[in-house]
């Protein structure tokens, strides 16, 4: 399989590999120190933070089509290398609107750069490699999320922003590697193969497919939590001696189980549809919300963190795949784009966190987490919703 890859797909899955290295030594660390050292609000760091997500929301749809008109050259060429500008501006921003403005960008990058790459690994590969290419592009941002919070540590993340000089140089350096591959590349014209999935031969209703929008937006809700509050939880409670070191700690354990379970979770979810899947993923992030303020107790602390994992790999290991197999050969882009609207829960996510945390302060963690549990499991009704009228 690693054989009939070409140089293309081997470019965006080693470039997915470095920049998400240095992604997670940095990004995961940016509320902590907005809290810590810039003196920010919850509110304000809950605005930052969730800027980033709700621009790539609003423009899904027009970075997606955009991937679809403009030469993937250009695309892969020329936003990675002005991403990579953004990041290192993070390293010398102050001020509220000026971190705001920066993660607003960011987010437009990812917007228009996302789509691109997933066009191009379905563009430059085979049918049936697919599958195995979207996974192996799931590990390397795992592998990353593993290896960033370690390095890390090593930076003084939590005082400094001098990790997202690396993470800008890698991006940059990875737009002028995509020149090189792409320069000569010609898209080969293939035709969607006859998908597996029951669900998915079919042309799907917009209604059911709306629903299953609307079920996974709740699932990164959840998501969007490990980024925002659980790291100002773990930083700011009574409960913990150390909680920015134990963060570091969940983020890589989180990341290891991913790479552990993940082939195993991946040969499971074969046997199930992506809609059960999809459903799996939202009770287990749910229940890693309930078990947060438990999380004192290291065996809880230990399933917290796996049934996050859990979550995160039965929404990783089928999402894009799926998308990819209900999407028009003219249109991957399009679709890639559009199904970005899910992370609308990233956006509300941090904002709702906020609002609890200044409602209830940080020591009513308790009530925080089952609030917020209670939200994610609302999209299950959602997603099971959307499988019946797929039906």
């Amino acid at each position: 399989m690693r054989k009939k890859m070409t140089i293309q797909v081997k470019t965006i899955l080693l470039g997915t590999l470095f920049t998400r290295i240095a992604l997670f030594m940095s990004t995961p660390f940016l509320a902590i120190y907005l809290s810590d050292v810039r003196q920010f609000s919850a509110l304000e760091i809950g605005y930052i933070v969730g800027i980033n997500p709700l621009v790539s929301v609003l423009g899904s749809s027009l970075g997606g089509h955009l991937s679809d008109k403009i030469k993937l050259y250009s695309l892969l060429s020329y936003t990675p290398i002005f991403w990579g500008v953004i990041f290192i501006s993070f390293y010398f921003a102050s001020s509220f609107s000026t971190f705001l403005l920066l993660n607003a960008l960011s987010g437009l990058c990812y917007v228009l750069f996302e789509p691109a790459t997933k066009r191009t690994l379905s563009a430059f590969s085979l049918p049936e490699q697919r599958m195995f290419i979207y996974n192996l592009r799931y590990a390397a941002i795992n592998l990353g999320a593993f290896l960033g919070p370690l390095l890390g540590l090593l930076f003084s993340t939590t005082t400094s922003l001098f990790p997202y000089l690396i993470l800008g140089s890698f991006y940059i350096i990875y737009g002028f590697v995509n020149r090189h591959t792409m320069k000569e590349a010609v898209i080969p014209i293939t035709v969607n193969p006859t998908s597996v999935e029951t669900a998915a031969t079919k042309i799907t209703p917009v209604v059911a497919y709306l629903l299953l929008l609307i079920g996974i937006t709740f699932s990164y809700f959840a998501y969007a939590q490990f980024n925002s509050t659980v790291p100002q939880f773990f930083a700011s409670s009574t409960l913990f001696r150390s909680g920015v070191t134990l963060y570091s700690m969940v983020l890589t354990m989180n990341a290891a189980l991913i790479l552990l379970l993940q082939l195993p979770v991946m040969n499971y979810s074969k046997k199930i549809s992506s809609f059960f899947a999809l459903q799996l993923s939202n009770y287990c992030f749910a229940f890693s919300l309930f078990l947060l303020p438990k999380t004192n107790i290291l065996f809880v602390l230990f399933l917290m963190v796996f049934f996050y994992s859990l979550g995160e790999l039965f929404l990783g290991v089928r999402f894009d795949y799926l998308i990819d197999q209900l999407a028009p050969s003219n249109k991957k882009g399009f679709y890639f784009g559009l199904a970005e609207m899910t992370k609308l829960g990233n956006s509300i996510g941090p904002v709702i966190g906020a609002y609890l945390i200044q409602l209830f302060s940080i020591d009513g963690y308790t009530t925080i987490f089952i609030c917020l549990g209670m939200i994610t499991l609302g999209g299950s009704l959602f997603i099971q919703l959307s499988s019946r009228f797929s039906k």
